[in-house]
């Protein structure tokens, strides 16, 4: 009998160990890192828009485009991108005289200063095409929340002067929408290099 109760003693000494050392919580799994949701883009494909404008480009197809008379006899076109919540934002000036040119040339110089505060980075470089009688200039911004991370602008040194910015119709965070500046500069340059001045 002693010897029995030894042996239940026993039992319930390993029985309850196995519960003791058995319970303990599941370690929780290394964090993630942080990420954001992935954006299916589509293949880059284009159309030539000819409209009434003093000049044409191929766009995207999947953008679209308006036309917007200023008082000032100015035009804005946007070239809108519905799916991505953006837009390539151009105004087009007449030239008046040598001057509005180099006025025009400073204004595009104080507009891209303005975003240094925002800007990690902004690099430039020269558009020269002297047998289509294009000059300007692209300006890639850098920086998490800097709101126009790519702009441009053409002139043909005599009658036109186009600028054109990239906007997104959301609070800038270019770090998760890298992706789309990337696709939309893509378009942009496309647009650049198919720019022609109507004769």
């Amino acid at each position: 009998m002693k010897r029995l109760s030894h042996i239940y003693i026993v039992c319930a000494t390993i029985i309850v160990c196995a519960m003791l050392t058995s319970c303990k919580p599941k370690p929780l799994p290394e964090p993630k890192p942080m990420g954001y949701f992935r954006i299916d883009l589509p293949e880059h494909q284009y159309r030539r828009l000819d409209t009434t404008l003093p000049f044409s480009f191929e766009q995207s197809v999947f953008a679209n485009t308006s036309i917007e008379p200023q008082p000032d006899q100015s035009l804005w076109v946007n070239v809108t991108y519905p799916e991505l919540r953006a837009s390539l934002r151009f105004t087009c000036f007449t030239l008046k005289n040598a001057d509005s040119l180099r006025r025009l040339m400073v204004s595009e110089d104080k507009m891209v200063k303005f975003h240094y505060q925002k800007a990690d980075d902004v690099q430039f470089s020269i558009i020269k095409d002297p047998g289509a009688q294009i000059w300007g200039q692209t300006y890639e911004i850098y920086g998490k929340q800097v709101a126009t991370p790519f702009q441009f602008w053409l002139t043909d040194s005599a009658h036109q002067f186009v600028r054109a910015a990239l906007y997104f119709d959301n609070t800038p965070n270019n770090d998760s929408l890298q992706p789309v500046i990337d696709y939309l500069k893509e378009d942009a340059m496309h647009l650049i290099n198919s720019f022609a001045w109507k004769p």
